[in-house]
């Protein structure tokens, strides 16, 4: 049961990957590009599903927070292409009440893994901690300002989508790259791709403004 798991995950997660690169390359709105981000979804979603079962065979709660953390991403980014109008329904503000309490979670366990032991991991657990709360946040506040369209709406499409990318991009360092520190595999891609991310939008938003 576990090595079958472990193997639909692997696929998937390597699925995901594939289909994240023609996303990425083929023009935006694009039949392959739609195709590509769908096959991307159902990937993450397996990814997801099989993680929850690997946590509940073998508990690893790094595992689970990069499921949890990763699905949500991907789910935001899905749910911004599909809400073109920007007005969110009932499952977009579950998912962020779902993400709020696990940012909240990871904050509260990191804060007390630095008390106790220190290291690494609780430096992790801050990171994801505050990312994922921030963004749970910051998609109440948009939606309380007004509709999410037109370039703010892509903008948030290509983060959400761009940063479930690197969450499995690490997922994937993670296990197989654990001769490297802790910190190099869980916040390296973090680190290198981040930057792109906020260049990628201040053009979007910025070509918005000159249109």
């Amino acid at each position: 049961m576990i090595e079958m798991t472990l193997l639909l995950h692997i696929a998937a997660g390597f699925t995901a990957l594939g289909a994240a690169g023609i996303a990425l390359g083929t023009t935006k709105g694009a039949t392959w590009h739609r195709r590509a981000g769908q096959v991307y979804v159902l990937a993450m979603l397996a990814v997801t599903l099989t993680t929850f079962v690997l946590v509940a065979k073998r508990p690893n709660l790094f595992l689970l927070v990069i499921g949890i953390f990763s699905f949500y991403l991907v789910f935001t980014g899905w749910r911004a292409a599909l809400l073109r109008e920007g007005q969110p329904q009932w499952i977009d503000h579950l998912a962020g009440v779902a993400m709020t309490l696990t940012g909240a979670a990871l904050l509260g366990l990191g804060a007390l893994g630095l008390a106790g032991a220190g290291g690494a991991q609780p430096v992790i657990l801050l990171v994801f901690g505050s990312i994922g709360l921030t963004m749970a946040l910051s998609d109440w506040r948009d939606w309380r300002a007004g509709p999410v369209t037109g370039k703010a709406r892509i903008s948030r499409h290509l983060t959400r989508m761009v940063a479930g990318t690197v969450a499995t991009i690490t997922a994937a360092m993670v296990v197989n790259l654990n001769f490297l520190p802790d910190l190099v595999t869980w916040l390296g891609p973090t680190a290198l791709i981040t930057p792109l991310i906020f260049w990628w939008n201040a053009r979007i938003l910025r070509h918005a403004a000159s249109a």
